[in-house]
């Protein structure tokens, strides 16, 4: 009977998994695990009970991100962004006019690779004092986009600034304008 290095290398595999499992079972040792790995969407903060740098955040997080391989243009992010949404920016959204939407240089790449583009907004240094009780606040955001590649990894883009606009009303405050700032 000839032994070949495969078959040493087989038995000390199956030895090591075998041992591997073996172990004690005290409670000190025994680890629960919670959670699940279904995949749930988490929904983000309702729009009536979030204030103005909130609203401000989750919307241009909502319009940043987009999914090329899935989405018709950007403008379908913005539709995503609509509970967020008010006065003409909200109208834009439901008109469903995607015309006006100019589209990102990689988006024919991005949907030809099936990656994603999320984004990430915190609330800038630079945003404008409001006098307490404004029913229009200006915010700036900074929104850093990172690429989710198909193949797991990512590209995080330049940070950009944007001036926000949120208006109060009786159901919260609302995006009502976003231009991008540098």
């Amino acid at each position: 009977m000839r032994i070949t290095r495969v078959t040493i290398a087989a038995v000390c595999t199956a030895a090591a998994v075998a041992v591997a499992g073996c172990g004690s079972d005290t409670a000190e040792e025994h680890h629960v695990h919670e959670g699940s790995d279904d995949h749930e969407v988490i929904e983000p903060l309702s729009p009536q009970q979030i204030d103005a740098d909130d609203t401000a955040i989750t919307a241009m997080q909502m319009i940043l991100s987009w999914q090329p391989a899935i989405d018709e243009s950007k403008a379908d992010a913005l539709v995503r962004a609509t509970p967020y949404l008010g006065g003409d920016l909200l109208a834009v959204a439901e008109s469903g006019n995607r015309a006006d939407v100019r589209p990102d240089a990689d988006w024919q790449q991005w949907a030809a690779s099936k990656d994603a583009v999320a984004a990430t907004c915190v609330r800038a240094d630079s945003t404008p004092a409001a006098p307490a009780g404004m029913r229009t606040v200006v915010i700036d955001v900074i929104c850093t986009q990172t690429v989710l590649h198909a193949s797991g990894r990512s590209t995080r883009l330049t940070p950009q600034l944007w001036r926000t606009t949120t208006v109060r009303t009786d159901d919260g405050w609302r995006l009502t304008d976003y231009r991008f700032q540098q």
